[in-house]
This record gives structure tokens, sequence and C-alpha cells, in this order.
């Protein structure tokens, strides 16, 4: 079956110019505005579903619908662009998915649409990518390119902020850089769809949604989640505990899964808790990690995430990954983006301490991450031809 994937953005953001990228790439776009120009003529159920709420008036002397004047009524009403997109946006999307199932099983198959999360069909892709760029920026691009300043300000406020969108994508490509920077990312996205196509499918066993979406991002396709509440057998050997906990996990679902497991080393106290920081974090909090550590005179930790696939029982096929980061703890905390200890630890760059912490480093956080870090090690040993 082809890979799926939704791409989408608000006006101006450059959502176009990076279906154009990966057309060029091997991808095979399909533009949501081309599908209802489609339904729009004369005969065409689009057509038939706009003379049905709003009138002939609506249809030119062919039958065909006049963009033009539907236009100025849907951004000028909110009912009756309400009633437009319920009667259109289930015929765009059928036409789409006529076009991904006559697709090769090995292709890559886009949908742009700019209300592609909004229309309910981000369930249905194997990836929702999002390009963005800040509302100022994608004003001036909209005038620059011959709208008027106030249509393009009406139709900005119309698609909304943007917070649904986001928050539905997997991945988000930010265009405000030069081409060739957008080249680049679009290269990068590619890399990993293509990488994505060839790993196995299983479900995650976690029930932490930053987790689950961090794996999304990484792996660049959409998961399904098992959120269990497994034992945790009381060891300091992190591949250990994994090995545990995948069992377990095989047990009650009996079926391909990955399972995850962190721990955090500090130095001050000779390595400890390791795999066990889960009950310190439970005990005194992230803050209590941090001052423990400075009260003894050495903030330096590490930290390391393992991941699990388990395609069946037993040890045949299990595939681990790996990741590892040092830093240190600093107070007071710092940061909203961010999980666990990433609050009060600041990772090492290049060797040497960083400025923020974790929380504070937004998305690029999985540059040094060690989850993202085990990912994409686990990523690359099942992706092996």
């Amino acid at each position: 079956m082809a890979f799926k994937l939704g791409l989408t953005g608000g006006l101006a953001s450059g959502k176009s110019t990076v279906a154009k990228l990966l057309g060029e790439r091997g991808a095979t776009v399909v533009d949501a505005d081309r599908l209802v120009a489609e339904l729009y003529r004369p005969g065409e159920p689009g057509a038939a579903a706009v003379r049905e709420l709003f009138g002939a008036g609506y249809l030119d002397d062919d039958g065909a619908v006049d963009r033009g004047k539907l236009g100025e009524l849907a951004f000028s009403s909110d009912e009756a662009r309400r009633q437009l997109e319920e009667a259109v946006w289930p015929l765009v999307r059928s036409r789409f998915e006529a076009h991904a199932e006559a697709a090769d099983d090995d292709a890559v198959v886009v949908h742009e649409a700019t209300l592609l999360v909004e229309a309910g069909f981000a369930p249905a892709f194997d990836l929702v990518v999002t390009v963005e760029a800040p509302p100022g920026v994608r004003l001036a691009r909209a005038v620059d390119r011959g709208m008027a300043e106030a249509e393009a300000g009406r139709r900005l406020k119309a698609q909304g902020d943007g917070e649904a969108r986001r928050a539905a994508a997997h991945r988000r490509v930010d265009n405000v850089g030069t081409l060739v920077d957008l080249e680049t990312a679009v290269d990068s996205l590619l890399a990993d769809v293509h990488r994505a196509q060839r790993l196995p499918e299983f479900v995650l066993v976690t029930g932490n949604p930053n987790k689950l979406r961090e794996a999304e991002r990484i792996l660049a396709r959409g998961l399904e989640a098992a959120p269990l509440d497994l034992p945790e057998i009381q060891s300091l050997d992190l591949e250990e505990v994994l090995r545990a906990k995948a069992e377990e996990a095989w047990r009650r679902l009996e079926r391909p899964l990955v399972v995850e497991e962190s721990g955090l080393d500090l130095s001050a106290l000779g390595g400890f808790p390791g795999p066990l920081v889960k009950w310190m974090l439970d005990a005194v909090g992230a803050e209590g990690l941090a001052r423990t550590a400075l009260a003894l005179g050495d903030p330096r930790v590490a930290s390391r995430c393992a991941v699990l696939y388990k395609p069946g029982p037993g040890d045949d096929g299990v595939v681990i990954g790996t990741g590892a980061l040092d830093g240190e703890l600093v107070l007071p905390p710092r940061g909203d983006d961010g999980f666990g200890w990433d609050p009060v630890m600041v990772p090492n760059a290049g060797g040497e301490r960083g400025e923020e912490t974790a929380a504070e480093m937004g998305d690029r956080k999985d540059e040094v991450s060690p989850r993202a870090a085990a990912w994409r090690d686990l990523a690359g040993k099942l992706s092996e031809p």
C-alpha cells in the first residue's frame, strides 16, 4: 500500500512549494484545490452540492460552479462556509483515496490541503506534515503575490491560528529561511519517509502522549499506542528492565511491539538511580533530583534511553536501539516544552555545557535527546535491507 502523506499549512506558508519539491523528488502530489476544481465541473457531485445548498445562481451558464462568487460567500459567512465544507470535504477525501489506491505499493502519495486537519482527514494518513511561518510573514508573502492586504488578512483570520493543525501534525517544516534551507528540510523529510516505509508494523507500549508524539516525529509515521501499566523489576541494568517489560507486554498483547526505558545516572551518587529514576521523580520531582546533585557538589548526569522491538515470543528477532546524553543538573527549573527531568538538565553541546535546558530547546531537543537517538538507532537497524 502506498505511503500517504498529508501536507498542510496556512495561506502563504510555503505548503505549495514543499509539495512541488516533493513532487520533483518522486512523490505523487494530489492538490486538494485541483480535486475541488474537478468536483465543481458541470455534472460533478461538487457542483450539484453547491446548487442544492445555495441555488443555481452560484453556477455559470454551463453548470460549473462560479468559484469567485462562491468564494466571496464562503469567506463572508461562517455558516455558508461550514455548510460548503461539510458537503465538499467528504467528496475531496474520496477522490484522494482513489488516487492513493491506484498508486504503486512503494509510492509516496501527498495530499496537499490547507484545511486537512480541520476537515478531519488527519487520521487517514501515515504522516501529517505542517508547513509553518509567522502570520506577519505569511501576510507579506500573500500581498507580494498580488492579493489585496484586506483580502489576505480576511483569509488568514478565517483559517484560524493553526493551533489545531500544529497539534495534529506529526512533523513540522518551518519555512522562514531560504529556498536552499527548505530544500534541505524536504530532503531530510523524504529520507525519513522512505525509511518509515521499510519499518515493520508494531504497537508502541506507552500511555505518555509526549513519548508517543516524539516517536512519531522521529520515525516520520503515525503509531498506535497501548497504554499498559507494566510492572518494572528493581534493577540498575537498563536492558534487563527493558527486556522484562517487553516480555510482560507480549504476554498481554501477543503482537509486535516496542517498549522504552529511560535512566538518569547521577555522578554524585555513583550512577544511581539509573532506571530507578521513576521512583525518585515520583518522590522528590525533577527539582529534588537537581537539589540532591547540587548539594553533593557534582551536577554531572548521564541520561540514557533504550527502545526494544519485539516481533514475537522469546528473543528471536529482538532489536534494541540506544541513546545517551551527558549534561548537568541546574536550578531553578527552566522551560515549558519537556517532561521528566528536561526542565533541570542542561545538555552538553560538543563536549561543553550548553546554555539551555532540554525543556527550553523545543524541536531542537530532537538533535540531542537520548530518546530520539535511541529511536533513530532502532529505525536504522529495522530498516536495513
